[in-house]
């Protein structure tokens, strides 16, 4: 185990520690309101183990992942395509700018009212938010390629433009583009969360605001233990994916401790 790692590890453990004494041991914080990790972990296992908040759980898996995988490779498409035509960019950036800063949950009633289902309607809403991310990483990562890579392949025969998008555009935007995908998937699970708890009928977000109501406070800590977990397992997972597909990358080094 390298510094970083064992620096993370030890993050982790300290937190962990000095809040189960805190509330468990030292009685400083309410243990209703905050349940001691040993609790939570005890809680969550139990829940687990129901068949009832395993289908929550993949609900809210299957939704955030298909919303991510729509969102990326539209994201993808359109932030390369803008990053390599000026022209393209021209048009469609001021559309990008108005629309990127709304809080993408806002937009969720008037999705409904569009797609007229809750469900494709949460996943939609989480494909929006997660498409923008990777549309802008994916266009700077475009742009970032300089033109004298541009003309090397040329001078070395390369002059369609399906092959200057395998072997220029495509390898140059890598490392911006698994950046987005990073941050997207991320987004899709924050969104899809959030939409669950507004307006799902299953899912985290649907533990977490019944457990709310119910004042069930382990229920909700043990859905926000698993969506952490989710978001920790997409993050480290798709730093694993990029340390294969960006081998030449720089920054191989830096996501390995991300």
């Amino acid at each position: 185990m390298d510094d970083a790692r064992l620096y993370q590890a030890c993050s982790l453990a300290v937190s962990l520690l000095v809040w189960e004494l805190a509330v468990g041991v030292f009685g400083l914080l309410s243990p209703t309101m905050l349940p001691p990790p040993s609790t939570v972990a005890s809680n969550t296992a139990a829940l687990l183990a129901a068949a009832s908040f395993r289908a929550h759980l993949l609900d809210t898996v299957y939704r955030t992942l298909l919303a991510a995988v729509v969102g990326s490779v539209l994201g993808t498409a359109v932030g390369l395509a803008m990053g390599w035509n000026r022209r393209l960019k021209s048009v469609l950036s001021p559309l990008a700018a108005a629309v990127f800063p709304l809080p993408t949950i806002a937009l969720l009633p008037l999705v409904i009212l569009l797609v007229g289902s809750n469900q494709r309607a949460l996943i939609v809403t989480a494909a929006l938010g997660t498409f923008f991310v990777v549309l802008w990483n994916a266009m700077t990562g475009a742009r970032g390629i300089e033109s004298a890579h541009v003309d090397v392949a040329r001078d070395n025969g390369v002059t369609s433009i399906a092959r200057l998008i395998r072997e220029v555009l495509l390898p140059g935007s890598l490392p911006l583009v698994f950046v987005g995908l990073r941050l997207g998937l991320n987004t899709s699970l924050l969104i899809t969360v959030a939409a669950e708890l507004v307006a799902g009928d299953s899912g985290l977000g649907y533990v977490l605001w019944v457990s709310w109501m119910s004042y069930q406070i382990p229920d909700l800590y043990a859905a926000l233990v698993c969506a952490s977990a989710l978001g920790v397992a997409f993050t480290y997972g798709i730093a694993a994916l990029y340390r294969v597909a960006v081998p030449w990358s720089s920054d191989v080094r830096r996501w390995e401790t991300a």
